[in-house]
């Protein structure tokens, strides 16, 4: 959104605990519901699958085996339609200024829009031509790496939302990637963590993305610094200081410039540094939804600009389904409403993901962060305290690992984790009898969480009437992985607003990075004021 047009503000829409059927819901839970059996319903409800089995884009789900009969179904519906979701869904579309703690829009959305969305109004009009312009800037330059034999290994330096959503794709559409091209994601500032992704690399052949939309996150930058010394150091040249960049001798200053590209909305500090190629993105991405933008450049050079417009045009086609779908129908609405049910009215803390598919084993990571670090929030976007609880604990791994490490406490202990399963309708690279393998697994164990165990001795029972929603897609494809990660964006987005907070900022996050430089000061002037009040800093001298 440009200056001269701010973005409207955003719809004030009442907090889910404040509409009538919050009090329905309540008497509905205490009265009946809390009392629910999946297995009778399904036993006794010859429709239930039908009427629970939702289509959207290249993502259909089953919502039958869990915890909600058809009263819970329809309060809930109510709840969204009297908190006016559908404005604050008009309004995310609309560009309205969401994040009302930084008066910004939160127009992801608009990085998905193909070359004949209309513009609902000048600004967005203006936003379009700036984002198409930028996005076909990092796209041909994707290509032209992926046809220079020179570089081998690219390696992306972000963390959170510039390196999770990159790198969950990357993994996930693995099968895509040409040849010859090696991706590595670095996040950690552990030097660890770049250590051994540079051991056994050629620094005359790796490509370093910088991702950092202030060009200020401190995990990137003391990686990228790290980074840059190993490529001087490989050529012979002595390291650059931290503030040194552009102001390195002409052949180190070359060497770093055709070797760096930044991804930020600071193309003055990443000049600093040393970066030329600097690929820019609006103030209106924010990091966990930024995937879209040119921070997915590795995405576009692993798999190419024809396969990264199906990834949009799959996140696009779920855009569509979210917006123009009823409640009823709408697949991103009802897993929101799902998160409420279990959260605020079963106390159900947490949520399992379970992705039957290798290439979705860094989707609960991903998860974690766009989901706790979006709605793990404390006060409503009034600032009021909240008296209710919002995001449950996401976690997860793939299957079938999962079964033979925390699938145990899911069926027998004490604390009820609703579990969400994904599979895949065709099977990758293995053979057919491992993929089958694989979905009966997943199968299997969705209906072990439902019936449960009751005969033999009493170490053997496992209670039942566990929830879980299967997901399933086709194929691990561009548009498919597109879909799904928009599906979770928007029923992140969603469960937000019925809690009545602000999705996207993250202030717990900005009071620990302030600490730390706070903490690393104080080290440096010797560690003494700090040390008084935090007896272990001294040990770590």
């Amino acid at each position: 959104m440009s200056s001269s047009a701010p973005p409207p503000p955003p719809p004030n829409t009442p907090r889910c605990d404040a509409v009538p059927a919050w009090q329905a819901l309540q008497r509905h839970f205490a009265q009946q519901a809390r009392h629910f059996d999946v297995r009778q319903a399904l036993q006794q409800e010859p429709g239930r699958f039908a009427r629970m089995a939702l289509q959207a884009p290249g993502v259909q789900a089953d919502l039958s085996r869990n915890l909600l009969d058809a009263q819970a179904q329809a309060l809930l519906v109510a709840l969204a339609q009297q908190c006016r979701l559908d404005e604050s869904i008009e309004a995310l579309f609309g560009g309205a200024a969401l994040n009302t703690t930084e008066q910004r829009a939160a127009w992801h959305v608009l990085l998905r829009c193909p070359a004949d969305c209309p513009a609902e109004h000048p600004a967005m009009a203006q936003a379009l031509a700036q984002m198409r312009a930028s996005q076909q800037a990092f796209l041909d330059f994707a290509q032209q790496v992926r046809a220079d034999e020179r570089i081998t290994d690219i390696v992306n330096i972000g963390i959170g939302g510039s390196d999770l959503g990159p790198a969950v794709v990357v993994q996930a559409l693995q099968a895509y990637q040409m040849p010859g091209k090696r991706i590595h994601f670095v996040s950690n500032m552990d030097g660890d963590d770049l250590g051994w992704t540079l051991r056994g690399l050629d620094p005359a052949r790796t490509l370093f993305l910088l991702a950092s939309k202030s060009f200020g996150t401190a995990e990137t930058i003391v990686n990228a610094q790290a980074a840059r010394d190993w490529l001087l150091a490989g050529h012979g040249c002595a390291p650059a200081s931290a503030g040194q960049g552009s102001s390195l001798p002409e052949a180190q200053r070359q060497l770093v410039a055709r070797h760096f590209v930044a991804m930020t909305s600071n193309a003055q500090a990443a000049a600093a540094f040393g970066v030329q190629t600097v690929f820019p993105f609006a103030d209106w991405v924010g990091g966990r939804f930024s995937l879209w933008s040119s921070i997915g450049l590795s995405v576009a050079m692993a798999i190419g600009a024809a396969h990264f417009h199906a990834l949009l045009a799959g996140a696009h086609a779920m855009d569509q389904h979210f917006r123009h779908t009823p409640f009823e129908a709408n697949l991103p609405v009802q897993l929101a409403l799902l998160d409420i049910w279990y959260g605020n009215f079963h106390g159900f803390a947490s949520r399992c993901i379970a992705p039957y598919s290798h290439g979705l084993r860094r989707l609960p990571a991903y998860l974690q962060q766009l989901e706790m670090e979006s709605n793990g929030k404390g006060c409503d976007w009034a600032g009021q305290p909240l008296p209710l609880s919002t995001a449950p604990v996401v976690w997860g791994e793939a299957g079938t690992n999962c079964q033979h490490a925390f699938f145990q406490l899911i069926h027998q202990g004490r604390q009820i984790v609703p579990v969400e399963f994904i599979v895949l309708r065709e099977k990758g690279l293995g053979s057919l009898a491992q993929h089958r393998a694989l979905q009966a697994n997943a199968l299997a164990q969705a209906r072990a969480l439902t019936v449960g165990k009751h005969d033999g001795p009493a170490h053997s029972h496992c209670p039942g009437n566990r929830p879980s929603t299967m997901l399933v897609l086709q194929r691990l494809d561009p548009f498919s992985v597109g879909a799904l990660i928009a599906l979770y964006e928007h029923r992140t987005f969603a469960a937000g607003r019925l809690w009545g907070i602000n999705s996207f900022d993250q202030w717990g996050v900005e009071l620990g990075k302030g600490l730390a430089k706070q903490i690393l000061a104080s080290q440096d002037a010797g560690g003494s004021q700090i040390a008084d009040a935090d007896g272990v800093l001294a040990w770590l001298q």
